[in-house]
């Protein structure tokens, strides 16, 4: 058979040996099929954009990533993409609808792959809990909602959810009934509704010779892999089943033979003997259901503690492909890799059994596994010993948020037991410390005939352990230092829970609770009141294109349809962070077969600069390095091909020499020393100083760097002409750079955007440099051009959030009133001040809401070897906020104050008098008073669980925004309205709040009303969308042209009073009256807003794991627009806020090279990191003015909020370090984040401290 035959939505596809092993599903339907609803972010099964249902024909429907399966492993698949589900020809799937209700949208990108994700949980499973739903979910990132609302949604599907009508029955989401129409099943007629096996399912061979050169075959026995190795080599070649290991560790070049073997059923299944014998071809999901259904027997209850374990092992879609095999292998390949299968097998004694040519099999143990050598070799089975009563299991996974990240240590601890608790046996298991070490052999041995549970026994085991442990540094993984006392503190935990509770001491016994698998379902509300007589001003209302996002209908820049000659574009980036280029060598890359052209500098016809000089860009920066390499993978040249795959490849071909090689300076702390690399932004000196002086505080604080991390990445596509669709949210910009770096007059350049999926920022300008590439390939070879910049290649290349440090003195009296304050602020630029980042941001933002008139503010520019950090949600507020509350919070630290009360007696109340008002408002509400005392008890009976309550104030100045344009359109048949405008929907909801202004005004129904896309022709010279006022300005131009559009139909209004809006139109439009208005806008709303929040948290002190229990945010948003858009706002902004504090953390080599560069070791707050209580208020009785319905800014202060969770966190430290007998008011310094190993070294524990009673 020379075909590779398979479905998607119904339809059969057929490929065959005109494809490569690159070429995936996703690419499959998005190129070919032109089924662009499949999205993709980071095309290594990190992001769950690209999430597509699978079956076949006769097996229930499972969850893959699209990106990790190579379209020649579909053979006899059913897909279901997330067109097949629901569209608007044939309806909406109610997962869609109910999504969409839900506000569980914003920018969009993500949710495709969030519904299909949830449907084919439902199709395998219908009758699931909400808790299980919250858990199974974690394969998919959303960086805009905040996820409650996603949550909140996809809950309402579960078999214990509330039940409310407008929820179908679960079983009608999944079971196959013959009057379904979308049963695709060939069913019987009796009521069993039996289904046919296809004949794909049958087993037939397939061998292809592929036009690269390589082979695919798929096989259906063992023997066959062997018959091929025989006859076509065993030098190169990869055995290929769920293919998800390239999540872990990229496949830069795919070996010349490549076998699929997930369907040699001698490798799947399992029996039943003395031992249990399970197919290591089984998946990952497989294995976990054979752990369940197999712990019923006596012997094999462990196999529950697997069953969990298992559960936290990456997320549900790679488990339902990924094998047990290919975990081993990747483990043998990499010894660095922490296995959580190989753990597992490893700690109960489990053997493998492997299998050669000729059938020639053996058996052998995990250790002697990583030492074979695995050429022409299969993994047969997995062989699981019984184990009766006297063996306690326990293991751990320590990970970086709650799941779907590796393991930065794992263990698994096995002790055989007397009745006594002697130790007759006992094996101690390691992952994440080194290579090289696994067991501690010499712990085992120390331990046998010992009394297990005593405090002797104990701090022996320890002693001999901490000199046994082998931990080896490891960039980005986290430090030596952790990783080793984490080691230590798992054997005590895992001796904690197996200890009888007569024998530990009470305050210890919360030490042997995992934090994390505590957590219950997540719950929420939303605070606030609404005005009918407004409506649909002030209505809660979804996103009018919300259903299409949710359907995979709506457009984004790269689902341009492919065009006939398009070629494909990528980046060349420097290997080196500072020094010269002085050649560059081609010759390999443009010998690869399907590379067309190289371009460097010297091609560029106009300027050499994606942001020309004037406006917001007072300095030039490069689109191609023409010589010094300013930064680590800065771009020097643009490779082009036929496929996106090739000019990648081909990218990393392009060799470079260079000369003068300088050590890059990377670190804010050390540029800071050079007067060469700093510059004055702006000074304010104090008006006021006070004489009171009781203590003087001192401190430098750092804040790091943050990855924007948007759904959809950097893209563009230009068709010959030039018409480009980019991702931008700055057009006017773009437009500008384009010409100048091609030298073609604007007119002749076309820019339109329909929408943006995610940008925080990064998109104002970051997404130039591409675009003019992308641009400048299309010119020089007429022909079209698509730039899809990988996710590695963007977090490398593009600048972050600025880092910051600050570095004061204040002085202040016992109250912890400022009686002076020196306060000098750092900003890290990266290679270039540009962008004018800071002008009036952090002038207005480094006191927050407290008294400045004895502040002497001094701001820094700092240039270092980075690329050029650009605008990020909240830029300057973030740091000023941040930094004013930490100062607050030291102060309290340090005079044993109050924290709120050294802030109500700092507070600027003649500006901000609303923000004490709103703290009072918020204590009464959320009783945080009986909470406090709830903390106190709970920290002072537990010695190993630590809580923290902490409030935090804000206050917000918006900046002034620039000039948009506002078109508005009637249409005379049938009085339907459509808006375009120069700002651009980024999932901040500005269309939505246009409709709904729009139907205001003209009191029309919101149905009426389409808002259309951004182009350079309807909507030219416009501003960046940002500072969270685009919304605001959109309305102001909106309400603009309805006055002028109502002006002109004043007098057809009086004369036909009881005519429909429709007649009016009709009747103007034959009167010639012109239907078209088109306003120019340009809001300055310099009002303050207040803010006020707290939050509470838990840490496992021996850990460094946290969970927010609770987060009561009480916001000032005037009288919104739009409530549930608002409040999406403000959710999603404080999430983003929240991984900036706790868990994205950038991890630089000397070199300059980032190395949190993918999702496999950058963490975002997935759904399960949200607070369990959820809660958001509005201020009551709030409004603006009038020009903008009342209605305040709402994306970005929450995220100054988030700075709550720190200073919770800080407080369960506190708590700890107390323990050790540290001062609670000592205050401890905390560089960045609040992640596992901060909060874990931070607590000062030390192993001494391990004991029973």
């Amino acid at each position: 058979m020379d075909k590779i035959v398979f479905k998607v939505n119904g339809e059969e596809c057929k490929v065959a040996c005109h494809v490569s092993p690159d070429e995936t599903l996703l690419d499959y339907v998005r190129e070919r099929l032109g089924l662009r609803g499949t999205k993709y972010m980071c095309r290594e099964a990190g992001c769950g954009a690209c999430i597509v249902s699978a079956k076949r024909s006769s097996q229930q429907p499972y969850a893959v990533n699209s990106c990790m399966i190579p379209i020649l492993a579909c053979h006899g698949l059913e897909i279901t993409t997330i067109e097949g589900v629901g569209n608007k020809k044939k309806g909406y799937h109610k997962l869609q609808t109910t999504l969409a209700e839900n506000n569980g949208t914003q920018c969009g990108y993500c949710s495709p792959g969030w519904v299909m994700s949830m449907y084919s949980l439902l199709q395998t499973k219908p009758d699931r809990t909400m808790l299980d739903i919250e858990q199974s979910l974690s394969s998919n990132v959303c960086r805009c909602t905040g996820y409650r609302p996603i949550l909140q949604a996809f809950k309402k599907f579960a078999k214990d959810a509330p039940k409310t009508d407008d929820i179908i029955d679960i079983e009608d989401l999944s079971k196959c009934n013959i009057s379904r129409t979308s049963c695709k099943e060939n069913c019987s007629d009796d009521e069993d509704g039996w289904c046919v096996v296809h004949e794909c399912d049958v087993d037939r061979g397939i061998a292809l010779k592929l036009k690269d050169g390589r082979y695919w075959y798929r096989v259906g026995r063992i023997e066959d892999v062997f018959e091929v190795l025989k006859d076509k080599g065993d030098d190169s070649y990869m055995l290929v089943a769920g293919n998800t290991a390239k999540g872990a560790y990229p496949i830069e070049e795919y070996p010349r033979i490549l076998i699929q073997i997930n369907n040699i059923l001698e490798l799947k299944g399992y029996v039943m003997d003395q031992n249990l014998i399970i197919g290591a071809g089984s998946t990952l999901n497989e294995f976990r259901d054979i752990c369940m259904k197999v712990s019923e027997n006596e012997y094999f209850r462990y196999l529950r503690k697997f069953y969990d374990h298992l559960g936290k092992v990456a997320h549900v879609p790679v488990r339902n492909v990924g094998t047990i095999a290919g975990n081993l292998m990747l483990k043998h390949q990499h010894n660095w890799f922490a296995s959580d299968i190989y753990l597992l097998l490893e700690t109960v004694g489990a053997q493998v059994t492997i299998v050669r040519y000729k059938n020639v099999k053996q058996t052998v143990t995990m250790q002697q596994f990583l030492n074979q050598n695995m050429k022409g070799v299969i993994i047969l089975n997995i062989m699981l010993p019984p184990l009766n009563d006297e063996y306690k299991l326990v293991t751990f996974k320590i990970m970086p948020r709650r799941l779907n990240a590796h393991a930065i240590i794992n263990a698994g601890f096995l002790f055989q037991l007397s009745k006594f608790n002697i130790v007759r046996d006992a094996r101690v298991v390691f992952g994440g410390l080194s290579p090289s070490f696994t067991r501690a052999y010499k712990t085992e041995r120390y331990l046998l005939g010992k009394d297990l549970f005593t405090n002797e026994t104990l701090q022996g085991t320890l002693k001999v352990l901490d000199d046994e442990l082998v931990v080896e540094e490891r960039l980005p993984e986290l430090g030596v230092e952790y990783r080793r006392q984490t080691a230590l503190a798992l054997f005590y935990k895992a001796l904690l829970i197996l200890c009888p509770d007569f024998k530990i001491h009470p305050r210890y016994r919360s030490g042997a609770i995992n934090l994390h698998d505590t957590r219950p379902v997540s719950q929420a509300r939303q605070i606030y009141h609404t005005d009918p007589s407004m409506y649909p001003v002030n209505q809660p209302i979804p996103k009018i294109d919300a259903l299409y996002q949710c359907a995979g209908e709506a457009f984004y820049s790269e689902d341009v349809p492919a065009l006939p000659g398009e070629c494909f574009a990528a980046f060349c980036l420097t290997t080196i962070g500072s020094g010269e280029i002085a050649s560059i060598d081609t010759k390999k890359a443009l010998s690869l077969h399907g590379v067309i052209a190289f371009y460097t500098a010297k091609d560029i016809p106009g300027i050499n600069s994606f942001t020309p000089k004037g406006g917001i860009f007072p300095e030039k920066e490069e689109i191609l390095c023409n010589g010094t390499v300013k930064f680590f993978s800065q771009p020097f040249g643009i490779i082009v091909a036929k496929t996106k795959h090739i000019a990648e490849r081909a990218a990393k071909l392009v060799k470079v020499e260079y000369k003068n090689v300088r050590k890059p300076v990377i670190d804010i702390k050390e540029a800071m020393k050079d007067p060469n690399r700093v510059t004055v932004n702006s000074s304010i000196t104090a008006t006021d100083k006070g004489n009171d002086v009781y203590k003087v505080i001192k401190n430098v604080h750092t804040m790091f760097g943050q990855f924007h991390f948007t759904m959809e990445g950097i893209v563009c596509v230009v068709e010959e002409g030039l018409k480009v669709y980019m991702g931008t949210h700055f057009v006017d910009g773009a437009h500008i750079a384009i010409s100048k770096a091609l030298k073609i007059d604007q007119s002749r350049i076309d820019i339109y955007v329909r929408r943006v999926g995610g940008s925080y920022g990064l998109k104002i300008t970051r997404g130039n440099q591409s675009a003019v590439a992308c641009g400048l390939v299309a010119l020089k070879l007429n022909r079209p051009c698509r730039f899809i910049q990988s996710l590695t290649d963007t977090t490398r290349s593009i600048g972050k959030r600025l880092t910051c440090t600050n570095d004061f003195e204040v002085g202040v009296n016992k109250n912890g009133v400022i009686q002076y304050m020196n306060y000098d602020m750092y900003h890290n630029f990266g290679c270039s001040v540009n962008e004018n980042l800071l002008s009036g941001l952090v002038t207005d933002a480094f006191f927050n809401c407290y008294d400045k008139s004895r502040w002497n503010y001094n701001g820094y520019n700092v240039v270092t070897n980075l690329p050029k950090n650009t605008w990020f949600r909240a830029p300057g507020n973030l740091e000023g906020v941040s930094n004013a509350e930490l100062i607050m919070e030291q102060i309290s630290y340090e005079l044993s104050l109050d924290p709120v009360e050294v802030r109500l007696n700092n507070l600027d109340r003649e500006q901000y008098g609303d923000i004490e008002n709103m703290y009072k408002r918020l204590k009464k509400d959320t009783d945080y008073n009986k909470r406090r005392m709830i903390v106190n008890k709970y920290n002072k009976a537990n010695r190993w669980k630590k809580r923290g309550l902490r409030f935090s104030f804000s206050k917000w100045n918006s900046s002034p925004l620039g000039n948009f344009n506002v078109l508005l359109c009637v249409y005379q048949g049938d009085g339907t309205v459509v808006i375009s405008h120069g700002a651009i929907e980024i999932g901040q909801g500005t269309n939505t709040k246009a409709a709904q202004v729009c139907a205001y005004s003209l009191k029309i129904p919101i149905e009426k009303i389409q808002v259309k896309g951004c182009d350079t022709t309807k909507g030219p010279n416009s501003d960046q969308a940002a500072a969270s006022l685009a919304s605001q300005n959109v309305a102001v131009g909106v309400q603009k042209c309805c006055k002028v559009l109502l002006e002109r139909l004043e007098s057809f209004r009086k004369e036909m009073v009881d005519a429909t809006w429709e007649e009016i139109v009709k009747a103007a439009y034959l009167d010639g009256v012109d239907l078209q208005v088109e306003c120019h806008v340009s809001v300055k709303d310099s009002e303050p807003y207040p803010y006020t929040v707290f939050a509470e948290v838990e840490i496992d002190v021996l850990t460094g794991e946290s969970e927010i229990l609770r987060v009561d945010i009480l916001e000032d948003v005037g009288t919104s627009v739009s409530p549930e858009i608002d409040i999406g706002q403000i959710e999603g902004a404080f999430i983003m806020g929240v991984g900036y504090w706790t868990s994205e953390r950038l991890t630089y080599a000397d070199t300059g090279e980032l190395l949190t560069n993918r999702t496999w070791n950058l963490h975002v707050p997935l759904c399960t990191d949200i607070p369990q209580d959820f809660r958001v208020y509005f201020k009551e009785n709030s409004y603006s003015y009038a020009a903008i319905m009342g209605a305040k800014a709402v994306g970005e202060p929450p995220l100054c909020l988030a700075i709550c969770v720190p200073l919770a966190i800080r407080e369960a430290i506190s708590e700890a370090r107390s323990e050790c007998g540290i001062p609670r008011n000592q205050w401890f310094p905390i560089d960045g984040p609040s992640s596992v190993d901060v909060i874990a070294l931070s607590t000062a524990t030390k192993k001494e401290q391990f004991k029973f009673h």
